[in-house]
C-alpha cells in the first residue's frame, strides 16, 4: 500500500518560523499551562523547549509564548501564539482533508 506522507512549516525570510515541532509544544502549554510539562510530555528538556519558542519567536518577530510573572509559575501562549497555532492547525487539517480526497491510485497507472 502506497501513502502520502507531507512536513508542513511557515516561513519568512527563507527560514522557518512554525511547524510541527512548535505546535505540538504550545499545543501541549496550552492544555497544561506550564513549559515544563509540556516538554516532559515530549520527553525533551525545559531548556530545549524553550529554546526552540526562543529561536522560532526571533524570527518571527513576536512572542508565542509568555511565562508567569512576578512569582507566578506556569506559562501560556500569546495573542499571537493562540492565532499562530490555530492557523497551522487549520491549515494541515485542509491539506489532510485534499489528501484523503484523492486516491493515490488515481495518480500512478
Amino acid at each position: 500500500m502506497i501513502k502520502v506522507g507531507y512536513k508542513i512549516w511557515l516561513e519568512k525570510d527563507g527560514l522557518p518560523v512554525f511547524g510541527t515541532g512548535l505546535y505540538e509544544i504550545l499545543s501541549l502549554v496550552e492544555e497544561f499551562g506550564s513549559l515544563h510539562k509540556a516538554a516532559q510530555e515530549l520527553k525533551m528538556s525545559y531548556r530545549a523547549a524553550w529554546g526552540k519558542v526562543r529561536l522560532y519567536e526571533k524570527r518571527l518577530g513576536a512572542d508565542l509564548l509568555e511565562k508567569g510573572k512576578h512569582g507566578r509559575t506556569g506559562a501560556h501562549l500569546t495573542e499571537t501564539g493562540k492565532h499562530t497555532l490555530k492557523y497551522y492547525k487549520h491549515l494541515v487539517q485542509e491539506i489532510d482533508s485534499i489528501i484523503s480526497s484523492k486516491r493515490i491510485s488515481d495518480f500512478i497507472s
